[in-house]
C-alpha cells in the first residue's frame, strides 16, 4: 500500500513534455518524449534529462553527447505521443517529422515552439534511467506558445 501511496503522490508532480532529441556519433539523429527535464543552474545555464536505459536513445545520446529540448505546446499531444514509440530516421525525419541540426548537431524538430541545445557536461546513474547534464549551447524560440504538460492530457509518465 505504502508504495501504491508514493506512486500516487508522485505523479502529481507536474511536467511539461517535450521530444528530447539526439544523434549518435556516425550522425544518426533521433528523439524520444520526455517530461523529466528540470533547469538546475543558472550561471551556466544548466538542464538536466532523465533518460531510460536500455533505449535506442540512450545509446545515441551517450555516443554524441548532446541533446536537444524541443518544447511542444498544448495542440501537440499526438506528436509527443508518436515520439513514446521507436521511429525511424529517413529522408530528413524521425517518425516523419522534420528536423534541421543546430550548433551542436542535435535535431531541432521543425514543430517544435522552441528549442534548446545542449553538450552533456556529466551525468548520475538513476536507477532505470541515467540522469544527464547539460550546458545549454543555444536557444531558438519560433514562437510564443503555453508547454503541453500531463495536465493538458492523459498522458502520464511518472510514479
Amino acid at each position: 500500500m505504502e508504495e501504491q501511496t508514493r506512486s500516487e503522490i508522485l505523479k502529481t508532480i507536474p511536467y511539461g513534455f517535450y521530444i528530447t532529441g539526439v544523434v549518435g556519433s556516425d550522425g544518426e539523429a533521433n528523439g524520444f518524449t520526455t517530461c523529466w527535464v528540470s533547469q538546475v543552474s543558472f550561471e551556466p545555464q544548466q538542464v538536466i534529462v532523465a533518460v531510460q536505459k536500455g533505449q535506442r536513445t540512450h545509446d545515441l545520446i551517450e555516443q554524441g553527447g548532446v541533446f536537444s529540448l524541443n518544447f511542444l505546446d498544448t495542440g501537440q499531444e499526438e506528436l509527443a505521443r508518436r515520439f513514446t514509440e521507436p521511429l525511424e530516421n529517413r529522408d530528413g525525419t524521425v517518425g516523419g517529422s522534420p528536423y534541421s541540426t543546430g550548433e551542436t548537431g542535435a535535431p531541432l524538430f521543425e514543430e517544435a515552439f522552441a528549442h534548446l541545445e545542449c553538450r552533456v557536461v556529466g551525468k548520475m546513474e538513476a536507477g532505470d534511467h541515467t540522469v544527464y547534464l547539460g550546458e545549454v549551447a543555444a536557444a531558438n524560440l519560433k514562437r510564443p506558445a503555453d508547454i503541453l504538460t500531463d495536465l493538458d492530457t492523459p498522458m502520464e509518465y511518472g510514479g
